[in-house]
């Protein structure tokens, strides 16, 4: 395994369009997060520097992350878009035209990955592994007795009756539940990838390590979120399995074939914080990727590449100058490219990485 800390990336290269490598917008000014760094700056010390700032700024952004909870607790019942009860992650939601839109609260709340362009120092000591499969990124909220879905974009897509805490109708105190999801629709089923409130609790402050463990025991602690279809839990909500990159990853992923296919792999450092936006501290990577970048064998079919792919240099570059096209087309369509991942096909809405 390639442990040292190489640049996969020559920046160089793409110094003209380096910002849309990584973001799709522009940085915002109320996320504090990624106001650290210029983000031409190499992964590695824009990740020195974002784990720096996160202790500088504990307690303000404590403060920050609140308010996502609170108007949880707080939100009226929106309307829902009659949606097929047997896919209702399948149906976009139209477009109004010509009229003002409604500021979407949940809109830009989840935490995006970066690719991994830069194998990090502390690789083998402080990163995990998960295994994301193939789907929608959603959030949901379980909050005066509902569970609502929303798209990464703030559209709410469903509303229904969860185990979670404050998701079913005998939920009707002021818990609230904040996860971070995929969801796959063929399965019914919500695989989880990270958490941002539990039962009131906000998380985001905690690092990545703790949140997954945290996660993990309560999720598996429930036999009623594994079921589906029942008055209280209408769809499977499942926990991811990870692993330490110190461990036998080739192991650990022959040994997952219970998951659905899969779009990628996470990589967490274990002392990140949740944040809205893209962050280096999570990065990303296809399966077929991982013999290139990391040196480690994938079992088949995971290693199987795309068509007409090069390397993986290459590959970001096909997919930075793809997505640059619908940038600068006046069409009006350039918002939908929100939902294309950068690190996988256009019709894939897992949206991991920017």
């Amino acid at each position: 395994m390639t442990t040292d800390n190489s640049v996969l990336f020559n920046l160089d290269d793409i110094k003209k369009n380096v910002r849309s490598v990584f973001y799709k917008k522009p940085i915002k000014k109320d996320n504090f997060n990624l106001n650290v760094d210029n983000i031409e700056t190499p992964q590695s010390i824009r990740r020195q520097r974002l784990l720096q700032h996160q202790k500088e700024k504990r307690n303000e952004a404590f403060d920050a992350h609140r308010v996502i909870l609170e108007e949880a607790l707080q939100s009226d019942v929106e309307d829902v878009e009659d949606i097929d009860e047997e896919e209702p992650m399948e149906v976009q939601l139209p477009k109004k035209h010509g009229s003002r839109r409604k500021k979407k609260f949940y809109a830009n709340k989840l935490m995006m990955s970066e690719w991994m362009l830069e194998v990090p120092d502390d690789f083998m000591d402080r990163w995990s592994m998960m295994p994301c499969p193939k789907g929608r990124r959603n959030l949901l909220v379980a909050s005066k007795g509902r569970t609502e879905a929303y798209s990464r974009r703030g559209d709410k897509l469903c509303e229904f009756n969860s185990a979670l805490p404050g998701g079913n109708g005998q939920e009707q105190n002021r818990r609230c539940t904040l996860l971070d999801c995929i969801w796959v629709a063929k399965d019914k089923t919500y695989y989880v990838l990270d958490v941002l409130a539990w039962s009131n609790q906000p998380l985001l402050n905690c690092d990545a390590e703790f949140r997954h463990f945290w996660l993990r025991s309560k999720l598996n602690e429930s036999t009623e979120l594994k079921e589906n279809n029942t008055s209280q839990n209408k769809y499977s909500i499942l926990s991811l399995p990870s692993i330490s990159c110190d461990d036998d990853v080739s192991d650990f992923l022959q040994s997952i074939t219970s998951l659905p296919p899969l779009d990628g792999l996470l990589f967490h450092h274990r002392d990140a914080e949740y944040m809205s936006g893209t962050t280096p501290l999570v990065t990303w990577l296809k399966p077929f990727m991982l013999p290139e970048v990391l040196g480690i064998f994938v079992p088949s079919p995971l290693d199987e590449k795309p068509e007409g792919y090069i390397d993986f240099k290459s590959h970001i570059l096909d997919k930075n100058k793809n997505k640059n096209k619908t940038y600068h087309d006046d069409s009006g369509h350039a918002e939908q490219l929100m939902d294309v991942v950068a690190n996988g096909d256009d019709n894939d809405d897992t949206i991991l990485a920017d």
